[in-house]
């Protein structure tokens, strides 16, 4: 799942702080088994959230994300490429200025640490590109827009030097339901800026995140030929990342198989990191009650210790709060919305900042000394 759509168009400034190249093969890494007493002990990962807020507004940012901050030390920041003003004429470094400088200097002021994902997909459909790409009639499969593309990712690698970079979300997706044309344009970019990114930015870590439900074949998602364990060997990435919401596939927590994780670590030979995931606390048939805000804690339990065996680097699930789904269709009438509603009540509290049952998991975690690489 991408940005929630109103999130990206704040702009920084009103914040007021405000094929598989030889290369990937041979960056090779496979980590050991967590030690005995590493989830007691400490934890090895930076753990946070996307960026989203309950509502669409500056105001809600400005009073959710210091409070995240005392929870976290680390955030994502995933969006598409602004095609709308970078085609329009618009000078790349003008966008950043605008979209990223203040926003920067907020978030690392709250003293977290950024990751960016640029996102070439539709967070609610990977087999489509991006809203902007496709309102703007254009496609990656135009090696001039890849260009373009490049360029804007280089811009916020040497611009910004985040922690972490994510060049595409959830590409298993696309290889196994999408077009492979697309699918090869994409994989192709990703190589090529893997290196370019390294050399702008030396600290910076390069990913591509893998839907684990979707790679692992899970009902209802429909079967695929394609090999998404040898997939993972086709990008020239420094860790993987891991995209699941297994609460769309499981009736429970502990149904989650123990190397769920671990088995497209060691797939793809390379230390893993969170990109997104979460467990609802309102499913569907019944709303929220005490049985499901439960659950929704139990889950908390059981991914934590999943990616405690499997030394995760970063935790990044996608929400801190919930979503006020009505907000954001006042926000933006012209946008369908539903498609976020699964998503709204994945929060660890309410809208209105109230703690659930998850967040006495999460912070119990996140008080564990973090431990050096």
């Amino acid at each position: 799942m991408a940005a929630v759509p109103g999130t990206a168009v704040l702009r920084a400034s009103r914040i007021g702080m405000a094929p598989a190249s030889a290369a990937g093969n041979s960056r090779l890494i496979v980590p050991g088994l967590a030690a005995d007493d590493a989830a007691g002990l400490a934890r090895s990962y930076r753990m946070g959230w996307f960026l989203n807020a309950p509502e669409p507004t500056v105001e809600s940012v400005l009073a959710t994300r210091p409070e995240a901050a005392h929870h976290s030390d680390a955030v994502l920041i995933q969006r598409e490429v602004p095609w709308a003003r970078i085609l329009a004429g618009t000078p790349m470094e003008t966008i950043a200025q605008e979209d990223y400088d203040q926003l920067m200097v907020f978030l690392r002021g709250l003293g977290l640490h950024v990751s960016i994902l640029v996102d070439p997909l539709d967070g609610l459909d990977r087999t489509r590109e991006s809203n902007e790409t496709r309102n703007a009639g254009r496609s990656l499969n135009e090696s001039s827009l890849r260009t373009l593309h490049q360029q804007w990712v280089e811009l916020l690698a040497s611009r910004y030097k985040p922690d972490y970079l994510g060049l595409a979300s959830e590409i298993n997706s696309l290889a196994a339901r999408g077009d492979p044309v697309l699918f090869a344009n994409i994989r192709d970019m990703c190589n090529e800026l893997a290196p370019r990114v390294r050399q702008l930015s030396p600290a910076t870590k390069v990913f591509v995140s893998f839907q684990v439900d979707e790679a692992w074949g899970r009902p209802p998602i429909p079967p695929s030929a394609v090999d998404q364990f040898a997939l993972t060997r086709s990008f020239d990435i420094d860790v993987l990342g891991l995209s699941s919401y297994p609460s769309f596939f499981f009736n429970a927590p502990d149904e989650i198989p123990d190397d769920y994780f671990r088995r497209l670590q060691v797939a793809a030979g390379k230390p893993v990191l969170m990109a997104e995931g979460g467990w609802t606390s309102a499913p569907a048939a019944t709303g929220e009650t005490s049985a499901s805000l439960a659950q929704q804690a139990e889950y908390y339990s059981r991914v934590l210790g999943l990616l405690d065996a499997a030394q995760a680097e970063l935790v990044i699930l996608l929400l801190f709060a919930d979503l006020d789904i009505e907000a954001y269709k006042r926000a933006a009438p012209d946008v369908d919305v539903e498609g976020l509603r699964p998503f709204a009540h994945m929060g660890i509290v309410s809208p209105s900042l109230v703690p659930k049952p998850a967040a006495n998991v999460w912070y119990a975690k996140f008080a564990l000394p973090l431990r050096a690489p």
